[in-house]
């Protein structure tokens, strides 16, 4: 029956149904599954003269002096007195003659109940607009469901109670050991649902946010790979020599990194590892000493990266550090001639590749390794778990993450299961804090001056806009023409370059003219938030800052200020609300990426610091990833105990429950 169509309730249609797609209800699952965002409660029924202001409540009494008058063309107000000191308030729209049909509905209530807001009045306390009910409602917790026009909170609880005939068919997923003396699946979605107080409500959403976590966690390592890995051999010649051709010193979180990669490639468990590292911390060249690590155990890279461009910049970095050590660097992306991406794919099945950077075309059925032994995944926030298992399954290789955001524990566990996690906290020497101005937008003209003035003696900028994804047609427009106004405008005066996401062939070369110092100011949507390195850029101005996330706006202007000159980053917001100054507030004042990503989960949730969509990752229905971090590292916990004893997870119905998760 959980699988039947929602066409099998009473009160839908197939034109219902086809409706109520949109709210993601298309089985009677599905409407099992879909939690109240809140609840009324009516779980007592207080006198009227003993309403509580700020507060909203069920009350109930004599309705009194019902009134109806005229306030406008078509507008009216029905007011009226429940007991001596509640004024009930509603506004209404009726052109035509007598009385308006809820005026007529109230004037034969003897006896009301009413929920609602209370605030004081001239005379005592008024409820504007609320809720009434001629027959005593149902005592409890009422649900309120997402909505969307045409469907009403009233039908979304019929529905639920019809559907809640068949709990019981949801079957327990969770063993008798992991579930301890949490409720069932069933008593928990009927609570859920239905809470007849707030002690079991929360007994219940413990239980289900468990669940979630716990069937996440366990499908992603599931997911991880092969139990055994490769032993990589201990440091020899070509590492050491690698080493000693760094041309800077090594910081002592990167020294940390670098061990505890080795001591992973040369262990026979496979390595998993989440290189976490604030912008400019050095994390690159931990992917370099394993990639020569690799190699020098007769092994293959693969260094899977999110854009065209940053495979570009990481290809010619890679070769430059990579080649004179003999070992061959070679690209593959999608906007590549066909006979070219044959040619890379040929050098990959006979091993005379040694390491490759691309995009997803990684991933594609055409590519194979001869031995690959070694996956480099770089930002890895823009990726899907399916995306990682797809590389991993190219060869029986180590993991190696490597994320420039500073990622929160308990986002961090929810992106990356039970990897191990290593974090680079130290910059490198030399390495000064951008000087963050949260700008009046009345003072843009003289942030511009100033950014031509610094131009003018030699330097070079960036101007972000805030188009966060590229196909945002509208956007991209209005972004283009404001680009367009600068560069005939305050900008007149110096070399401008314009780049974007839908550019196609010419983005490199805007890119390249702009790291060669031909190009003076770089008017860029967030295409260039990772791996841009122009040490000569120097200020950057970013316009609508209020649309942009903290832990965004701190990789941005990790873009300048990477040479010998400090950098300054102006923060232009045109919507500066008391929550938008408050978020924009923790980037000014702090440079602490850790500190700031902490504050973006907690201001905004995880869905906004990276966009949740675009891990292919999903959104969970009833858990939050900052309130619910102690339910998180419990079932992580479970989950690793499980494996441990159950690696091939045996039971039916949690295997069962795992194919249906959304992945």
């Amino acid at each position: 029956m959980l699988e039947a169509s929602v066409t099998v309730l009473p009160g839908i249609g197939e034109k219902r149904a086809q409706t109520i797609k949109a709210l993601g209800l298309e089985t009677v699952r599905d409407i099992l599954l879909s939690y109240p965002r809140a609840y009324k409660d009516f779980q007592r029924i207080v006198e009227p003269s003993q309403i509580e202001l700020g507060v909203e409540q069920l009350t109930s009494g004599q309705l009194l002096n019902l009134t109806e008058r005229r306030i406008s063309q078509g507008r009216r107000v029905i007011q009226g007195q429940l007991g001596s000191s509640l004024t009930l308030t509603w506004f209404v729209y009726h052109k035509g003659p007598g009385a308006s049909f809820l005026f007529r509905k109230l004037q034969n209530a003897e006896t009301l109940w009413v929920y609602g807001l209370a605030k004081p009045a001239l005379f005592g306390a008024e409820m504007s607009s609320p809720e009434f009910f001629l027959r005593p409602p149902k005592l409890g917790l009422m649900p309120v469901y997402p909505l969307m026009s045409g469907i009403s909170n009233d039908q979304r609880i019929r529905w639920v109670e019809a559907a809640l005939k068949h709990v019981h068919e949801l079957g327990e997923c969770l063993p008798d050991e992991i579930r301890g003396n949490r409720p069932g699946r069933a008593e928990a979605v009927q609570e859920i649902h239905f809470p007849k107080n707030w002690t079991r409500y929360e007994k219940a959403r413990e239980r289900l946010v468990f669940e979630e976590f716990f069937l996440f966690l366990l499908g992603l390592q599931r997911g991880q790979g092969v139990t055994e890995g490769i032993a990589h051999e201990v440091d020899g010649p070509l590492v050491q020599k690698y080493l000693a051709n760094l041309p800077f010193e090594l910081t002592a979180g990167q020294k940390d990194a670098l061990r505890q990669v080795a001591e992973d490639m040369e262990s026979k468990r496979p390595m998993r590892r989440l290189i976490q590292g604030d912008v400019g911390s050095g994390k690159t060249v931990v992917a370099e000493y394993g990639a020569v690590k690799a190699v020098q155990s007769g092994g293959q890279v693969a260094m899977m990266v999110p854009t065209e461009v940053l495979a570009r910049q990481m290809a010619g970095r890679l070769k430059a550090a990579l080649e004179p050590l003999e070992i061959s660097v070679e690209l593959l992306i999608g906007n590549m001639k066909g006979k070219e991406q044959e040619r890379v794919r040929q050098t990959l099945e006979s091993g005379d590749c040694d390491v490759v950077v691309g995009t997803h075309a990684l991933i594609t059925e055409k590519v194979n390794f001869k031995n690959l032994s070694l996956a480099i995944v770089d930002e890895q926030h823009r990726f899907g778990v399916r995306q990682r298992s797809a590389l991993l399954g190219k060869g029986n290789a180590d993991l190696l993450v490597m994320s420039a955001t500073p990622i929160p524990r308990s986002l961090a566990l929810t992106m990356y299961g039970d990897m191990d996690t290593t974090e680079i906290r130290d910059l490198p020497a030399g390495r000064q804090v951008v000087d963050t101005r949260l700008v009046d937008p009345a003072r843009r003209d003289d942030v511009y001056r100033y950014l031509v003035s610094r131009v003018h003696q030699g330097e070079q900028a960036y101007v972000v806009f805030p188009l966060v994804e590229e196909s945002e047609h509208l956007d991209l427009k209005a972004a283009n023409q404001e680009m367009e106004a600068l560069q005939n405008g305050l900008l007149a005066s110096v070399r401008v370059g314009l780049i974007h996401g839908q550019m196609g062939k010419e983005k490199d070369a805007v890119f390249s003219a702009f790291a060669a110092g031909d190009i003076d100011v770089l008017l860029a949507t967030t295409v260039i938030e990772v791996g841009m390195n122009v040490p000569n850029a120097t200020v950057m101005v970013i316009e609508n800052a209020e649309r942009f996330g903290l832990a965004q706006l701190h990789q941005l202007r990790g873009r300048v200020g990477r040479g010998t000159k400090g950098g300054i980053c102006f923060l232009l917001a045109y919507n500066l609300a008391p929550h938008s100054r408050e978020r924009l507030d923790v980037v000014r004042k702090s440079n602490d990426g850790f500190y700031i990503a902490e504050e973006d989960l907690r201001l905004r949730g995880p869905g906004d610091l990276f966009g949740v969509r675009q891990w292919g990752q999903p959104l969970f229905r009833l858990a939050d990833l900052g309130e619910d971090s102690e339910i998180l590292t419990e079932a992580a916990h479970q989950v690793r105990e499980l494996l441990a004893r159950d690696p091939l997870v045996s039971s039916p119905q949690l295997r069962l429950e795992l194919e249906r998760y959304e992945w």
